[in-house]
């Protein structure tokens, strides 16, 4: 999931505000203000309502007519207040109606069993005005969380507790499972009674076999689950068996592609590049220079001044110490980066490591150029297709995103490892075959108050069969 707007607290209590029909006047005129404006805000407006439309994979109510009301606003260049308020108009008036009738009522009924209950809450705000919740009060099954702000705790029957993230909708389906239909949130069973804990999204099954993982769902369906500790069994949506991960084991799951295994491991920060079960660099993978069959170049942004070739990233080792620049390949700052390798014939793809390492040493704790922050693609054909606009749009295929910041959890600089790999390997079989492979590289850093830098990547080694 992307990066918040840094005002992304004001925004989703305006636009909860507006959806509620809460506003004052001079809150209205300040919504309008940023919607004209910031193409950010207007971005978050729509993912937004695009939460409201997702409710109707798990209400009886239709949506179909609101859904189509805010895809006629968001095709407009730039939306008008009157636009803005005929979509505000239509979602209050739909929040009133799912209050009010029907079988998933937001509200718990009386006659439903409790099967959970609030913990500490964070500046919450809900879907409804009605809805003020205090911590230990009572959850009923089948209700349904609708959190657009702050954080919130569900602490369940079995002693399995899940911590919910705005934007978020959750539904607790029984004393030791729920479903998420968007958001995120971190789910711990530590206790006998909660293993077993169940989380479920429209493309994957999270069995928490004891103790701790985050799991996400976008709107479009994609599924994400990551490990923080013990073990988690995936099952993914029309296949047999399941996914065992384990401790640093990341799985994204998007519907209709390719299920991918995304491992994030931190190093030994050693020039041998050491990690617990990532392997080290290599001048054996398919993608090597000694092996003479492929080639890589930048096809978006520049490389910094004190970066080394583009080629040392197939040059079959990492560096040799922490902020070895003229070892490593980065983009000069604030730069994003397209990074295209040739595997020079079409073949099939198990696996592709990425490898970084950075520490100041002028600043123990700046390890910020260590970080990973990737999409990956790739592409069949011999002809390269336009990089222009929206990749997919050219025949690109997504294959998977690595944000090792998110991954570990970094709130602090010194908590972030200053060796990093990144895995990526299908869950089953081979992530393809294809020709090319691009990485869209993003700055390290997301804070408009920061500097933007940029990753000192040492190797990409690429798993091949022709």
């Amino acid at each position: 999931m992307k990066p918040l707007p840094k005002n992304h607290e004001e925004l989703f209590r305006l636009f909860g505000g507006a959806v509620n029909d809460t506003l004052s006047e001079e809150e209205h005129l300040k919504l309008q203000g940023l919607l004209k404006q910031d193409s950010a805000a207007r971005s978050l407006w729509f993912e937004f309502n695009d939460v409201e439309c997702g409710l109707g994979e798990l209400r009886p109510l239709s949506l179909e007519q609101l859904c189509e009301e805010k895809a006629a606003l968001q095709a407009a260049a730039a939306p008008t207040w009157f636009g803005v308020r005929r979509w505000i108009a239509a979602a209050a008036a739909v929040l009133v109606a799912l209050t009010l009738g029907g079988n998933y009522l937001v509200k718990r009924a009386n006659a439903e069993p409790v099967i959970a209950s609030f913990g500490a809450m964070k500046d919450p705000l809900w879907a409804s005005p009605e809805m003020v919740f205090h911590r230990g009060d009572a959850i009923g099954a089948g209700q349904i969380l609708e959190l657009f702000a702050g954080s919130a705790e569900v602490y369940f029957g079995s002693g399995a507790k899940v911590t919910l993230y705005a934007p978020c909708i959750f539904q607790v389906t029984s004393e030791n499972s729920a479903f998420l239909t968007f958001g995120q949130v971190k789910a711990r069973a530590d206790t006998p009674e909660a293993k077993g804990f169940t989380l479920q999204t429209r493309t994957a099954r999270m069995v928490d076999v004891g103790t701790e993982f985050v799991a996400s769902a976008a709107a479009d369906g994609e599924s994400r689950v990551e490990v923080t500790s013990g073990e988690v069994h995936v099952h993914l949506t029309g296949k047999h068996g399941a996914q065992r991960l384990l401790k640093g084991d990341a799985l994204s799951v998007a519907p209709g592609q390719q299920d991918v295994l995304i491992r994030i491991e931190s190093g030994d920060g050693s020039p041998a590049f050491r990690f617990p079960s990532i392997e080290s660099p290599t001048d054996t993978d398919y993608a090597d220079f000694s092996q003479g069959v492929a080639n890589t170049r930048l096809l978006q942004g520049h490389l910094a001044a004190e970066s080394a070739p583009i080629s040392n990233l197939l040059d079959g080792a990492g560096q040799t110490h922490a902020d070895s620049a003229k070892e490593s390949v980065f983009l000069a700052n604030n730069d994003d980066g397209l990074v295209l390798l040739d595997l020079g014939q079409k073949v099939s793809v198990t696996k592709v490591n990425t490898y970084s390492w950075h520490r100041n040493p002028l600043s123990e704790n700046d390890c910020v150029r260590g970080t990973q922050k990737f999409t990956l693609y790739g592409f069949s054909e011999d002809t390269l297709p336009s990089t222009e606009g929206l990749l997919e749009n050219h025949g690109w295929e997504f294959i998977g995103s690595v944000n090792t910041d998110d991954f570990f959890g970094v709130t602090e600089s010194h908590l972030r490892p200053e060796q990093q790999a990144s895995s990526i390997t299908a869950a089953s079989g081979s992530l393809g075959r294809f020709r090319y492979l691009l990485w869209q590289v993003r700055p390290t850093q997301t804070d408009p108050t920061s500097a933007d830098y940029n990753t000192l990547f040492g190797e990409f080694d690429v798993y091949a069969e022709p």
